[in-house]
This record gives structure tokens, sequence and C-alpha cells, in this order.
């Protein structure tokens, strides 16, 4: 190298063969084994038309050769059968055949990398290049014309990186290495056009074969496990919907449906935003068209179903049901269809989808990335953005797909997530609690999760109910799809759960999203974290109690007490600390008032000096068990008001990591104090017409946004409220 700039941690590493830099790194790559580029040599020719020709000359009954076309480019891709089936195409006969047809010519080299396993990777003469902050205007210009670059488009897709256009028939991936190893270049990288398989494209190659094996699966599945939330869903599809009962989505509720105001941006293909089913914010994005246009083209139904999977509206009559289904979706396009299952993007479209998805005045509050890419700068520094200026500088909570091969690696860009906080790789579970692999028991043998150490958490990615594109295009023909798969599925159900998690607390800074969810996970697999599972299966309703600053629970029973049997009212105090923050109890009133609540009857204070301090993560508790205050009347006619309030002070976490250890309060990230107004309790009675005190059946109150609750027992004559 020319210069002593650090690669792969400090040390100039040569790597044989074709490499490019990315993040300071070199990543290898090697020429493809199953796609080889077309382009026409005559003007107007389309390049689809002439590579069809040499797919025709090549292709055998057993074994066809697919076409997919690059827009923007004119430039088609042989897809060819391969892996030492009958009548497999070797890229050397591929290209021998399209230099003998008239009219065209072999295109740009096509390669695959280790780090995006799933697809191709294309040279189309465009190099991304971002200068030192101390470069002068001459100097720029001097290596601009050194390397023969025409500037395509300034500051894109970040501030300070321009878009150029190789002239002539130079190599773009030896010109970006060159360019990256100049002094005064910050990095360089070629623009690369990705081609890949959707994460979860499978749904749509055979669906009445899937469904066959999806209802032969659902014959041998395991026993839902048994709930009693209090929030359920009437839709129609949700008696259907295995994946949020096994991840205890409707016991979630109870606490948070989702807050409307916290949006997940569905990072991926587009989204259908006329679906019944789907409440959007608005404006999307469509780093295609660079307009807030984000609608998907012809049959591109992967984001919508995906954005389905995380926030399906509930109770609307309509489909099933999302993990949030009060939050809503973002939509945010970087990549279209391209046929036979596979779709294109590129890095600076990428990354520009997810800068503009952070930015005013999309402010998404979470970002679902449900695809895989070629290493990029362009894109690892727009995931860090989203992490520093994401939400006021709080961050974004970021899911990604771990990917569909059935072994390592972990695809880009999940594999970011060792690196950024509040980035989570995502793997696939199926009924059973197994990795989704391709003897795993659900009967989808074509593809299986990818794992490896950067596995953060698991979610259900197999038979999973999603919306598809209203009308005839997308993947069924009809409004919702019965088996969306793929990791592509699984990793929804985080964002969607990252979306409650915000709603219950907007404060939590991304790296503390994902510390609750790893704590409250489910452990499958190996005892503690695997490569498989990373901490586990995702529980939605433990990490909404985690996520949760402080709860009460305030039990109350009458008791008559002396010869006129007078009416007092024995209370049981709990306050206690499920969650991630360390909590100070300063005070606690407890008092009882007459039927009127013009004036107090009796009163009780609860003063600690310093104060009950509760860990975080431990439940820590402190216990009130013999309040006995002065009520209203005697067993013939009585009545209790009573009224609580108390005050505490919190400590955020310091910092991200895991195992979290309980944390000294005076190295802690910040200390707040908040006073929770008084609440308000009755009941009363009397002998009923056989003489004996009323009693009833037991009554549940409606679960009021926050999650508050109230359980009012006629028998027991006990209320009890849960305040979270």
């Amino acid at each position: 190298m020319s210069k002593g700039k650090a690669h792969n941690g400090g040390s100039a590493v040569e790597t044989e063969g074709k490499f490019y830099y990315a993040s300071g790194e070199k990543i290898p790559l090697r020429i493809s084994r199953h796609f080889v580029a077309v382009k026409p040599t005559q003007r107007g020719m389309e390049a689809v038309e002439a590579a069809r020709g040499v797919a025709r000359n090549l292709e055998s009954p057993a074994a066809p050769v697919e076409v997919l076309r690059i827009p923007e480019h004119n430039i088609a891709l042989l897809r060819l059968p391969n892996g030492g089936r009958a009548g497999a195409v070797a890229p050397e006969t591929a290209r021998a055949a399209i230099s003998s047809e008239a009219g065209v010519t072999v295109g740009p080299a096509v390669y695959e990398s280790d780090m995006a396993p799933e697809g191709a990777m294309i040279p189309v003469g465009e190099i991304l290049v971002h200068f030192r902050a101390g470069a002068s205007k001459d100097t720029r210009q001097k290596l601009v014309d050194k390397y023969k670059l025409d500037l395509v488009r300034p500051d894109y897709p970040e501030p300070g990186a321009d878009v150029f256009a190789l002239r002539g028939d130079g190599d773009t991936v030896e010109t970006a290495n060159s360019l990256e190893e100049e002094d005064q270049v910050e990095f360089a990288e070629p623009n690369f056009v990705y081609v890949s398989t959707r994460p979860g494209s499978a749904v749509g190659t055979a669906l009445a074969g899937l469904q066959e094996t999806m209802d032969r699966s659902h014959d041998a599945a395991p026993a839902a496990e048994q709930q009693e939330p209090l929030l359920s869903a009437t839709d129609p599809a949700f008696a259907s919907q295995w994946n949020l009962r096994k991840i205890k989505a409707p016991e979630a509720w109870d606490i948070s449906l989702g807050n409307p105001g916290v949006s997940i941006a569905i990072v991926d293909e587009g989204c259908d935003i006329s679906h019944e089913d789907i409440s959007y914010k608005l404006p999307g994005y469509d780093a295609y068209a660079g307009d807030n246009n984000p609608q998907p083209n012809g049959n591109d139904a992967h984001g919508t179903a995906c954005a389905g999977v995380a926030a399906m509206r509930r109770n609307n009559g309509r489909g099933g049901v999302g993990v949030a289904p009060g939050c809503r979706v973002m939509p945010i396009r970087i990549a279209q269809g391209i046929g036979g299952g596979f779709w294109s993007t590129t890095s600076a479209k990428v990354a520009d989808g997810i800068r503009r998805a952070v930015d005013a005045p999309r402010s998404a509050d979470v970002l679902s990335n449900s695809y895989s890419v070629g290493v990029s700068t362009v894109v690892t520094n727009a995931f860090q953005y989203a992490r520093t200026n994401g939400r006021g500088g709080k961050g974004c909570p970021i899911a990604a797909a771990a990917g569909n091969s059935n072994a390592p690696p972990v695809i880009y860009p999940a594999r970011l997530s060792s690196s950024i906080p509040g980035m989570m790789a995502v793997s696939a579970t199926n009924e059973w609690d197994q990795r989704k692999s391709t003897t795993s028991l659900d009967g989808e043998t074509w593809w299986g999760s990818s794992f490896g150490p950067e596995v953060d958490i698991a979610a259900p990615g197999v038979h999973i109910y999603s919306p598809d594109i209203m009308g005839p295009a997308g993947y069924s023909g009809g409004n919702y799809v019965p088996n969306f798969n793929g990791t592509s599925s699984a990793t929804p159900h985080v964002a969607g759960l990252m979306g409650l998690i915000l709603s219950v607390d907007s404060d939590l800074r991304s790296w503390e999203v994902e510390d609750i969810i790893k704590l409250s996970a489910d452990d499958l697999g190996p005892a503690g974290r695997d490569q498989e599972f990373g901490f586990g299966r995702i529980n939605c309703r433990r990490a909404l109690e985690a996520a949760s600053r402080i709860w009460v629970q305030i039990s109350v029973t009458p008791e008559f007490i002396g010869a006129g049997r007078e009416c007092f009212m024995r209370a049981r105090l709990r306050v206690y600390n499920p969650g991630i923050n360390t909590i100070r109890l300063d005070s606690l009133t407890f008092t009882s008032h007459n039927p009127t609540w013009t004036a107090e009857i009796d009163r009780f204070e609860y003063r600690p000096n310093p104060g009950n301090v509760m860990a975080p993560r431990t439940s820590q508790d402190v216990r009130l068990n013999g309040i006995l205050l002065k009520a209203n009347g005697n067993r013939s006619s009585w009545s209790y008001r009573w009224a609580a309030s108390w005050t505490y002070t919190f400590w955020r976490p310091s910092g991200p990591g895991f195992p979290l250890s309980p944390m000294d309060v005076t190295q802690s990230g910040g200390v707040q104090t908040e006073t929770v107004a008084s609440l308000r309790g009755s009941e009363e009675g009397g002998p009923s017409e056989t003489g004996e005190t009323a009693a009833g059946e037991t009554l549940v109150s409606q679960t009021r946004d926050n999650g508050d609750s109230v359980t009012i027992d006629r028998q027991s004559k006990s209320i009890t409220i849960v305040i979270r």
C-alpha cells in the first residue's frame, strides 16, 4: 500500500486474489459460479432480449437458465443451473456462448463474497469516494483527473461522499482500491449493484405446496400454552397466529399495545400504503426514485409482509394482528424485484434509505432490516448514524436478519450487531422452539436460519400469517398469506417488540432496548448465549415488565372490628423493580376518605431515610403488609375510599453490556425523580336479603394505555391495582 492507513486492526494484511475495501478492511471477492452478466453491443438493444437468446442456447428442459434484468444499467444476468446437477452450466461455458452470439458481449464481472453468500455483486462503473476534510479543491480535482472520473452526484449517500462514474472500461474495483489508498481519501468503494434472494422469498414460489406442508406441520405441532391475558384479539386470523402466543405478545398488550407516536421503519422493497390492515406514518421514502412514494413495484410484496408482522392492526375485523398493533409503520424502499425471487439494490441506495428514515421529518424510532448486501462503508456509516443521531441522540434500535443459508456466517448488515450498540442480529425459530433448519420439524426443508457468534436473539420465522399486496399482485393473489417465512419474518417480530418497549418508555437509549430484549428472552438450546439462538427467543411480556420503571401492587380488603363491627380497610402494598434501572422509593402515602371524598379519615405515611434502593433486574421490592385504616360505616352498611401516592428516584444504566451486574448508583448514567399523582380506589357493600355480605363475580377493568389495571374481587371483597 502507498500509505500508512490502518486496515484489519492496524496492520496491512495482504489478501490473495480480488478484494475491495470496506470500513478499512479488505473484503475478498471471487468470481461468481452462479451468474454471468450480458450487455448488448448494438445501440437500442435491450440487454434482457439479448440475454434470452443466449439462455435458449444454453438451457435444457431439466435445467433452465433464468434471465434477470438489472435496472438502470441495461445489463442482464444469466442465472446458471449448477451445483453438480444434470444440465449444469459452467460460467466459462456461458461466457463462451455470449461471445459467439451476435449483438451481445460479456458484461462486467460478477462477484460473490463470504460476507454476502446469498447473492451477487456487480461493479457497474460507479465509485463512492469520500475525500478527507483537509483535502483542497485542487487536490481533489487532480485525483479525479488521475483516475478518469466523472461526478455523478455530490454529497450522496452521506455528507461529504460523492458518486463518480469511471470513464471507459476500466476496472471499477481496482480503481476504487487505488483511491482508497490515497492519502487524501477517507474511503473509496465500488457502488456495487447487489442481487440477492429475498430472505423470505420462498413464500411466493409454490403456495399450494407450502400450504400443504404447513397444514401437515400444524397437525403435529405442540399444543399452545394456555394463557389468560387481559387483552386478546378478535381478528379472523388471530387464532392461527401461533407466533404471537409463543412470544407472549397478548400478555404484553396488557401493558401496552404500542403507541401510534412510535414508528417502525421497514427498510425493504416498499410497502402497500393502501393496505387495509396496516397503519403508516408518512411520508415514507423511495431510495430508487428519491421521492416520498415508497409503493412497491409489481409483485414486490416482501416489505408489506414484514410491515404486517411488526404492526398489523388489532380488532378491526380483518386479517391478523402484529406484534405492536398500536405502532405505525414507516415504509422505506431500498430495493426492487427483478424476477425469479431476486431483488436488486446498491450500497448508496441502502445507506440513503437508512439515513432518510432517521432524519426529520420521518424520524423513525425503530429500523427493521430483512435483507443482505455486501459489506459497505457507507451502509455501516448509515447504521452508526442511526445509533448516534436517531431519536434525538438516544439512537434507533435496529433489528437485522441473520440470513437463510442454514449455516454460518451471519449475513451483512446483521453481522454489524457486535459493533453497533442497539443493533440485533435475528435468527429464526419454529413452533417447537428449534432453530429453523432443513431438518427441523416444521417441514420446510428448503431453508434454514443462518447462525454464528453475531446472533443476538431469535424469533418465530416459519408459517407466519402476514399481509400481502392488496388485490391480485403479490405472493398469493389475495390480501394475506398464511406462511411468510425466513429470518425476514423473524426480524420484524423483534422490531415490533422494540416498538412496544419504546411505547412503555420513550426515553430508553437504543442499547437499553437491546439489553432489555436479551435479559427477558426465553433461553433456548445450551444454557446461556449460543450461536443459534443468541440469548434466546423473545418474550414480549417479560420485556415490557423489564422496560417499566416501577411497579406497584395494591390489595385492599374490608375488616369489621369491635362490638359495633365498624369497617376498617386492610391494605397490602408492594413496590418492586423488574426493570433495568436502579430504583429508590423515597416516600409513600396511603389515606382513607369519607364517602364523598370531602374529608380524610385516616393516614399512613412511609418515609424511609435515605430510601429503599432496589437493584435492577432483581424484582427487589418494598412490602407494606400490615396497613389498617379506619373506613366508613359498619357491617350493615360500609364503604372505603382510599388514595395512594409515592415518589421515587431512578438511575439509568451507565453503558451497554451483558451480562449486567447491579450498578453503583454513583456511577450511573443519570438521575431522575418522579412523583406519581394520587390514585384512588373504593368499594362499598352491606348485607344481602339473606343477611350475608353481598358478593359477586370477579371483575377486571380494561387496561389503560399505560398498562395500569384494577381487579375487583367481590367474593373476597378485595381490589388489586397494578400500576406500571
